[in-house]
């Protein structure tokens, strides 16, 4: 069978599997903030498409989500299902590339397939930015990211790190297409200058070579271009700044949080309050469940980094590195939002599958107990089924509070050609959308 059709073939089954895992997600409703923010903004984009560049918050500088987005809107308008779906759809696109990611670093096909099951089953992430509607900036982001990687990897890997190679100009295209997204641009850098020291040997190139070097001004002047032409302003701190020794502080307790809660996601909500005896016994010894993981975390860190094959050493990093903008960035107006763990969660996924299938192929020679590695990745996996139902459950409840009404009362009042039947929005058919501007909120 040809590489291609095998390629195709994977990326049904997790298309396939990512529809069956969220399709319970569909019938949902808007209920989140930033969900009617996107509303809003979209109704704003269709009496001036120069929207598509605001930047102001709460809104952020990612013209290419915003674009998605409209486009989605112009095709769906109120109708969630149809953005449900997408999402769906192009989490189960970034589950295929983490397996073609995972297997040209690797060259293992057992651990890339392992990585992307464990990856489309949001083990790590726990599907919040697939089940509501502007976790779209999360999967586009996610998208440009891998493929930028992925064909950046390929390029040093077995293109000989030429510059002028279609990998390469693949890779620069969508590093230029992620810079229109949510910024984690710096982040990407920092895999590639992860990547070329660790597999400096494979390459036979210099960590800083002229291909990085290039990503580097590239991103660089990006900076330049969008704080002076487009005002764009890093998110640094919503309040007065602590200082850098404290911010510094902040930065690595909560990279160890956003890592611990990837391995043990049960935190102070209603979730737990309103769950079963079981959850809330084991919430009971949260803290000391926390503070053991938080010392597991770093000590396979260190152990990792030490006895680890590169790959390994490679995802480790790769998983400190994608985490670091939203542990210091974003503190504290977002801290600790599980849907940053998304793209995080990848390297939790390899480690996850190297050490299971690694761990089954030494005592290969059991019948049955080479099973038994194969017990922790489907313990996550089930864990990750029960948080996503009971997300489900919560979000139908939040999309039909009065919170959630009044929201959609307010786009209403904002937009002559919108009113609100039935508890949904819908567009009225005595005011057509460019018959007259927003009103002023």
């Amino acid at each position: 069978m040809g590489s291609v059709l095998k390629n195709v073939l994977w990326l049904s089954v997790f298309l396939c599997l990512s529809f069956g895992f969220f399709h319970l997600a569909t019938d949902n409703s808007f209920w989140h903030r930033d969900d009617f923010g996107y509303l809003d903004h979209n109704l704003r984009m269709t009496t001036g498409k120069l929207a598509l560049f605001d930047s102001e918050p709460p809104l952020k500088f990612q013209p290419l989500v915003y674009g998605i987005s409209y486009v989605l809107f112009h095709r769906f308008g109120f109708d969630p299902r149809g953005y449900f779906l997408f999402n769906i759809l192009l989490h189960g696109l970034n589950s295929f590339l983490v397996y073609l990611l995972v297997r040209t670093l690797l060259r293992d096909a057992a651990v890339a397939v392992v990585s992307a099951v464990l990856f489309v089953f949001t083990v790590g992430s726990y599907g919040k930015a697939i089940m509501i509607m502007s976790g779209l900036e999360d999967l586009v982001i996610t998208s440009l990211t891998l493929l930028t990687m992925l064909f950046y990897f390929r390029n040093e890997l077995g293109g000989r790190g030429k510059t002028l190679s279609a990998w390469y100009v693949l890779a620069l295209v969508f590093f230029v297409g992620s810079m229109f997204t949510r910024s984690t641009s710096f982040s990407i850098l920092g895999a590639f200058l992860a990547f070329n020291y660790f597999f400096r040997q494979d390459t036979g190139r210099r960590v800083l070579n002229r291909n990085f070097i290039i990503l580097l001004v590239i991103a660089a002047a990006a900076l330049v271009v969008k704080t002076q032409v487009f005002h764009y302003r890093p998110p640094f701190y919503t309040t007065e700044s602590p200082g850098p020794l404290t911010a510094a502080y902040y930065a690595v307790k909560n990279i160890i949080n956003y890592l611990v809660r990837m391995i043990f996601p049960v935190h102070t909500s209603h979730l737990v309050t309103e769950a079963g005896p079981a959850v809330r016994f084991i919430y009971g010894f949260a803290t000391a469940i926390r503070v053991l993981i938080a010392l597991m975390v770093v000590s396979y860190s260190f152990f990792g980094f030490i006895f680890g094959n590169h790959t390994i050493r490679f995802f480790i990093a790769w998983t400190y590195i994608m985490a670091f903008p939203f542990a210091f960035f974003q503190f504290p107006g977002d801290w600790l939002n599980i849907r940053h763990l998304y793209l995080v969660s990848i390297g939790l996924a390899m480690v996850l599958a190297a050490g299971a299938v690694y761990c089954s192929r030494l005592i290969a020679h059991q019948r049955w107990r080479r099973l038994v590695p194969f017990a922790v990745p489907l313990f996550f996996i089930l864990m990750a089924r029960f948080i996503v139902q009971e997300l489900d459950r919560s979000y139908e409840l939040k999309a039909a509070s009065s919170a959630a009404a009044e929201q959609k009362q307010a786009i209403a009042r904002k937009y002559p050609w919108v009113v609100v039947e039935d508890g949904n929005l819908r567009y009225s058919p005595d005011v057509p959308p460019d018959a007259a501007g927003a009103r002023s909120p």
